[in-house]
């Protein structure tokens, strides 16, 4: 007898039945109740529940992977993982292991300025507790949405958060995504996680690529766990029979902090924390961070934190897994894109800094060997970036810069510098966070270089022919930073605006002349603060946006990256996006960088984490920035090109109408990874002012339009 789909639900949930009663019989039954009558094995993972244990089985780029997992809340959950090569029998990669999620948990200080919408908080500083998150199994759900499928096990339980345990599995991709997914009814809570998987270390090794670009490998039972600092913020366990790679999601696991250091976000050993027992390998949260500020992720009451890791079965070691890894991050770099240049902004690197204090130790040689070849420079080459404009003078000269008696020399040598580092491949420009006059951080950026005193001295004139520097203004109201922006066509923004020292801005000002000024481009975009809850990033200034466009200024927002130190062991791409404008070539710096300016100016141009890409985006034949005349009928046709890396999980078509903002969701749980699509939507702009789009993937990496503008 042949069974239909609904034929085979019936006879599960007779079992589950039959399981279920069994318990209240007394009698001795072989796995806990599973319920599957939200699963569709069209989904492209055939799932199969069989006594005490449940087999999902799917397709690979690599040719076919199966999990199986025992459901009899007795030994090791992960019973198997096994690969198969094209056409060839599946072979175990994995035997007898346990996810792992350890849980730290602090405190926020929800008094201070910002509540949730905070940076400025020490929560290292203040009592927390980490635990273990324990697995109960009580029962299991396979449940299926488009072309992926969830397996999630209850109970999962802590000393302060609880939930359950869920393997996204997805067809067509090679990934096995591992989630603790819990809530609190505690209020201000802030937390970190540590993931991984434990099992049996005899026989196997642990590999990863050190800073040093080079395969490492060890014996797996060779120490007690402890940190790891790796690339790719990958590590992987080595069997006989191939391995398996851990790695978290590249952006959305990292708090924001105002360094990229490396701190080691891989542990593998025994012992991990002393809370997990067992030899593991996995990603870890360094609780002190960059020693700064160390806001953690919020973590409001009744919010479902999602807490996940990656794992990449394969029948390949060493470097080929590890390339398999990284391709889901193009190898941490920032693709190219026909017609695009990519750009970022805000860097505290202080290489003016540090140039002018070897100057002071010996200036006989020209430029000092220790800055002849900054490290950043080949950092933003490697990682796909072409274009980068600082925010010099933040910390050691903040003061000098002024000072109008110290202030000239050290823009003089900061436009020099960026002279001498540009070449073909990078353009370095010049660029300050000077948060004088206008209210709140704001960033400036002019077409060349451009000479000027933060505060204009009673006995200066605001525009001064100096006989060594050429033209100097020096600016002293809002009014006087805005006429040097007319005068210079220069932009100004909001450096994270509604957060840090910017918090109540641009908002506080926005009916300010400056504000409404074409000069003031509008904010900078950040993960900033974090919230594993959420499914987009940045949401404080993608509000923001939305804002500002339903204030009727045509205002935009460019990704920032708001860090300081940038060299060859730093996590560079995991802080990093980066806003590709739409050009054609990169400007020489001797001829001014005023096309850049242009398009940040036309909003042509969008933001990326880097693994999702948006090549094409109009509606009714207009792209971002411009301007569509709705016809009679108010309707008009999207047309969106979309390109990623990790499968996706939807697009939001957002659109405004002066008042309230609108959203019209497109399900993209169909997509598996490295794909690309073609969207096409007709809209009812009926009454609307603008629209634009973002799109998101399971990692929460993501892509940011600017707005196109209605009338």
């Amino acid at each position: 007898m042949t069974l239909t789909y609904r034929h085979s639900i019936w006879f599960r949930w007779i079992r589950v039945f039959v399981s279920t009663a069994a318990f209240a019989w007394g009698l001795t039954v072989q796995g806990v109740p599973v319920d599957m009558t939200t699963y569709d094995p069209d989904c492209g993972v055939k799932v199969n529940a069989k006594d005490d244990s449940l087999t999902a089985r799917w397709e690979t780029p690599e040719g076919i992977t199966v999990l199986t997992l025992d459901v009899s809340g007795q030994g090791a959950l992960v019973r198997s993982i096994a690969v198969g090569l094209g056409d060839s029998e599946p072979v175990g990669v994995l035997r007898d292991a346990n996810p792992v999620t350890v849980l730290t948990v602090g405190e926020r200080d929800l008094k201070k300025r910002g509540g949730w919408t905070i940076f400025f908080d020490r929560v290292d500083r203040k009592p927390s507790e980490s635990g273990l998150l324990n697995l109960k199994l009580k029962s299991a759900t396979v449940r299926s949405v488009g072309r992926r499928c969830f397996v999630e096990f209850d109970r999962l339980e802590g000393d302060a958060f609880s939930g359950k345990l869920r393997f996204t599995l997805y067809a067509g991709c090679d990934l096995i995504h591992v989630q603790a997914i819990v809530q609190t009814q505690k209020d201000a809570r802030a937390l970190l996680y540590h993931a991984g998987v434990t099992c049996d270390p005899a026989g196997n090794s642990v590999s990863w690529i050190g800073l040093d670009d080079k395969v490492h490998r060890a014996d797996a039972a060779s120490r007690d766990a402890a940190p790891q600092k790796v690339r790719n913020r990958t590590i992987a366990l080595e069997t006989a029979s191939g391995g398996v790679a851990v790695f978290p999601p590249p952006h959305r696991y990292f708090y924001p902090l105002d360094e990229a250091y490396n701190l080691g976000f891989t542990w593998w050993g025994a012992g991990f924390m002393d809370r997990v027992e067992e030899f593991g390998i996995g990603i870890r949260q360094d609780r002190l961070g960059d020693r700064r500020w160390i806001p953690w992720f919020n973590a409001p009451p009744g919010t479902e934190q999602k807490l996940g890791v990656f794992w990449l079965p394969s029948r390949d070691r060493g470097g080929k897994l590890f390339e398999r890894v990284k391709a889901y991050t193009n190898g941490d770099r920032f693709p190219a894109l026909p017609g695009h240049k990519t750009f970022t902004s805000h860097y505290h690197i202080e290489h003016t800094t540090q140039y002018i204090e070897e100057l002071e130790k010996d200036s006989s040689a020209g430029v000092p060997k220790a800055v002849r070849k900054p490290e950043f420079v080949d950092v933003f080459k490697n990682a796909g970036i072409q274009i980068v404009h600082l925010a010099e003078f933040h910390n050691r000269l903040g003061r000098a810069r002024r000072d109008h008696r110290k202030t000239l020399p050290l823009l003089k040598a900061m436009h020099d510098e960026c002279a001498r580092l540009s070449d073909g491949e990078l353009l370095l420009l010049p660029g300050e966070e000077p948060n004088v006059h206008l209210g709140g951080h704001w960033i400036s950026f002019f077409p060349r270089p451009v000479m000027w005193v933060l505060n204009r001295a009673k006995d200066k004139p605001f525009i001064e022919e100096h006989p060594e520097y050429g033209r100097v203004y020096h600016v002293g109201s809002a009014g006087e930073v805005l006429k040097m922006m007319e005068l210079e066509k220069g932009l100004m923004w909001a450096a994270h605006p509604r957060i840090k020292g910017s918090t109540g801005y641009p908002d506080r000002y926005r009916e300010e002349t400056f504000f409404k000024s074409d000069h003031y481009l509008g904010g900078a975009w950040k993960a900033m603060p974090a919230d594993l809850s959420r499914t987009r990033l940045g949401w404080r200034v993608l509000d923001l946006l939305d804002d500002t466009a339903n204030w009727g200024a045509n205002k935009y927002i460019l990704g920032e990256v708001d860090i300081f130190e940038v060299d060859h062991t730093t996590e560079f791409y995991a802080h990093a996006n980066v806003n590709y404008l739409r050009l054609d070539n990169i400007p020489r710096y001797g001829d001014g960088w005023a096309p850049v300016l242009k398009a940040l100016r036309d909003g042509a141009f969008f933001i990326s984490t880097g693994e999702v890409l948006l090549p094409r985006f109009t509606v009714g034949g207009k792209a971002s920035g411009e301007t569509l005349k709705i016809n009679a009928f108010g309707k008009a046709k999207l047309e969106a090109g979309l390109t990623w890396t990790f499968p996706m999980a939807f697009a939001e078509v957002i659109t405004g109408d002066g008042k309230e903002v609108h959203r019209k969701r497109i399900d993209l749980s169909n997509t598996g990874p490295f794909g690309k699509r073609a969207l096409s939507e007709t809209l009812d702009l009926t009454g609307k002012t603008w629209v634009r789009i973002e799109a998101w993937d399971v990692a929460a990496n993501g892509v940011i339009s600017q707005p196109i503008w209605l009338k």
